[in-house]
C-alpha cells in the first residue's frame, strides 16, 4: 500500500511538471554606436590653464553659451600625463568627435564654471583615469566611450551634473563618484565588462535610471565613509543589473556603518548576480526601500522562488516586499517568463499536492473499508 501511494505522488509530481515549460527572452548586446571623424594625423595635447590660454588656440567659437569654443576632430596621442587640460576656466567649451589617449588621464576638467563644459561623443583612453572631473558643477559628459583605463569617469565635488548615454568597458571602474556631486542624473550608460561598475561615495539626490550594468565583478556600490555627508535620498530605478559575478547592488559605509540610508531602489531587473551566493543584492544601510510603496512594485529578481518578499543580503535585514514577476528589460541572459518556469512550478506543486494527499486519504479509506469487510 505504501508503494502504491508513493507510486502516485510521483506520478502526480510528473504530471504537474508538464507546467513546466520554459519560454526565454533572449536579445543580443545593444552598445551605444558612435561614429568620430577623425583624421589620421596626431594633434599635440591641449593645455588650458585659464581663459587668456584659449585665445592661442585659435578654436572655433567665442566662449559664450550661444557660441562655445570647439575643441573637436582631434587625435590626440601622447606620452604627456593629460591629452586635455582644461583648468580655471568661466568660458563655455564644447569638447566633440574626438579621440585622446594619455600616459595618465585623457582629459582633465578642473575648476570649471557652472555649466560651461559639454564633453560629447569622444573616444577617451587613459593608464588610470579616462575623465577626471572636479569642482566643475553642472558639467555634462554624454555619449562617450571610455576604455582600458583604472577609471573611466571619475568625477568630484561636481554637482547637478549629467553623465549621459556613455559606454564603459574594461575599466577597473567604470563610473567613480566621489564627494559632492549630489543632485545629479547618471543615465542610460551601458557599463560592461569592468570590475566595479559603478561606485558612488558620500552623494545625495542622485537619479541613477535606464542604465545597463553587466558581466562585471561588483556592479554598483553606493557608499558613505562618514555620517555628515552620508548618500542618501538616491533614486535606483529601471536599470538592468545582469550577469555581475558579486553583487549586482551594494548599499554599505565605510566599516560597514549604516550611514547609507533613505534610498529608493525600485523598478530594476537583476538577471543572474551573485550566483554562489543567497542574494543579488546587499544593503548594510537603514531605512532603504526595495519598493515602490504607492505603486506596489519592487524589483524582479530572477532567483526569486515566485512567492514571499525577496530577502536583501546584509545586517539591514530588509527585504523586497513586491518582487516582480517578469523582467522590465530584454535581456542576454535565458530566464523563464511569466506563469512559466518556477512561478508555475509553485502553483502546479501547491495545487497539486494537496489533491494528491486528499486523493490518496479517500483510497486509503476505500481500500480500509474493503478490507474490513473481508475480514468480516
Amino acid at each position: 500500500m505504501r508503494k502504491f501511494l508513493f507510486s502516485l505522488i510521483i506520478i502526480g509530481l510528473i504530471f504537474s511538471s508538464i507546467w513546466f515549460g520554459l519560454s526565454f527572452n533572449y536579445t543580443k548586446e545593444n552598445i551605444h554606436s558612435k561614429t568620430l571623424y577623425i583624421s589620421n594625423k596626431i594633434d599635440p595635447p591641449i593645455e588650458i590653464y585659464n581663459n587668456d590660454d584659449l585665445l592661442s588656440y585659435n578654436f572655433s567659437g567665442s566662449g559664450t553659451e550661444e557660441d562655445p569654443y570647439r575643441i573637436e576632430y582631434l587625435n590626440i596621442i601622447t606620452s604627456n600625463n593629460y591629452g586635455i587640460v582644461l583648468q580655471n576656466i568661466t568660458k563655455y567649451i564644447l569638447i566633440q568627435n574626438n579621440n585622446v589617449n594619455a600616459f595618465f588621464g585623457a582629459i582633465r576638467i578642473y575648476n570649471t564654471g557652472p555649466g560651461t563644459i559639454i564633453i560629447t561623443n569622444n573616444t577617451f583612453i587613459g593608464g588610470e583615469l579616462g575623465i577626471f572631473v572636479a569642482i566643475s558643477p553642472q558639467i555634462k559628459i554624454l555619449n562617450n566611450t571610455f576604455s582600458d583605463s583604472h577609471h573611466g569617469i571619475n568625477i568630484n565635488d561636481s554637482p547637478y551634473s549629467l553623465i549621459e548615454n556613455n559606454t564603459l568597458t574594461k575599466n577597473h571602474v567604470g563610473i567613480r563618484v566621489h564627494i559632492n556631486v549630489s543632485f545629479s542624473k547618471i543615465s542610460n550608460n551601458h557599463i560592461i565588462n569592468n570590475y566595479d561598475g559603478i561606485w558612488i561615495t558620500n552623494s545625495r539626490n542622485i537619479l541613477f535610471e535606464n542604465n545597463v550594468i553587466r558581466n562585471n565583478v561588483n556592479g554598483f556600490l553606493l557608499e558613505s565613509i562618514n555620517e555628515e555627508f552620508a548618500s542618501q535620498n538616491c533614486v535606483i530605478r529601471n536599470n538592468l543589473f545582469e550577469n555581475n559575478t558579486s553583487f549586482a547592488l551594494i548599499l554599505t559605509a565605510f566599516m560597514e556603518q549604516s550611514f547609507t540610508r533613505q534610498n529608493l531602489v525600485y523598478h530594476n531587473s537583476f538577471v543572474n548576480n551573485n550566483p554562489n551566493g543567497q542574494s543579488q543584492a546587499k544593503d548594510v544601510g537603514s531605512h532603504n526601500r526595495w519598493y515602490n510603496e504607492s505603486l506596489k512594485e519592487g524589483n524582479y529578481w530572477s532567483d526569486w522562488l515566485g512567492f514571499l518578499p525577496y530577502d536583501i543580503d546584509g545586517s539591514a535585514n530588509t527585504v523586497d516586499m513586491y518582487p516582480l514577476e517578469a523582467p522590465l528589460h530584454p535581456t542576454i541572459t535565458k530566464i523563464p517568463t511569466l506563469f512559466k518556469g518556477r512561478i508555475a512550478l509553485v502553483i502546479s506543486l501547491s495545487i497539486g499536492i494537496p489533491v494528491l494527499l486528499a486523493i490518496s486519504i479517500v483510497i486509503v479509506k476505500k481500500f480500509k473499508k474493503r478490507k474490513l469487510k473481508k475480514m468480516g
